[in-house]
């Protein structure tokens, strides 16, 4: 076994006489035993570059599409200009520019709450609107990133975006 890096933990009296009797039983060092354990675990675990497991049910598509985003309650004239960057078939990120007079609080129950967008697809015709519900939301120093969910799309919005994405 080549040493490149000493790596040194704490840990409990419980694990390190578990480690002692595996190397025990291996007839091993301790060392080699949490080399191979280690090893095992970045072996099984396909997306450990990323430091976390996927949790996206769905793949999402990066894009550069403009759209409006505005309160439901609102005039079509009075809807902000937003910035799609990436969309998938149950949701859509997008950054807002700082200072508009829209306040988006992400996992909030009011129905307030909820927003309308609206944008045009690539090789699409129609515009597409749907309700989205803001569950991720991260600020910057001139613009707000938004991760939103689809609330309930029509059949035409959910068929849009399904033929956009494959």
């Amino acid at each position: 076994m080549d040493k490149e890096t000493t790596v040194c933990f704490q840990t409990t009296s419980e694990i390190s006489n578990a480690l002692e009797k595996i190397a025990a039983e291996e007839n091993l060092s301790i060392s080699e035993v949490v080399n191979t354990i280690v090893k095992r675990d970045i072996e099984a675990n396909e997306e450990f570059a990323g430091g976390k497991k996927n949790r996206r049910r769905v793949d999402r598509k990066k894009v550069d599409i403009p759209a409006y985003l505005g309160d439901p309650r609102w005039q079509r004239h009075d809807f902000e200009a937003v910035h799609i960057e990436d969309i998938s078939i149950a949701g859509i990120r997008f950054t807002l520019p700082k200072g508009t007079k829209l306040e988006v609080h992400p996992n909030s129950e009011q129905e307030t709450d909820k927003f309308i967008i609206i944008f045009r697809l690539p090789n699409y015709n129609w515009p597409v609107k749907v309700q989205i519900a803001p569950q991720r939301v991260c600020e910057f120093s001139e613009a707000v990133e938004v991760g939103a969910v689809l609330v309930d799309p029509d059949f035409h919005a959910y068929t849009a975006i399904q033929k956009y994405m494959i």
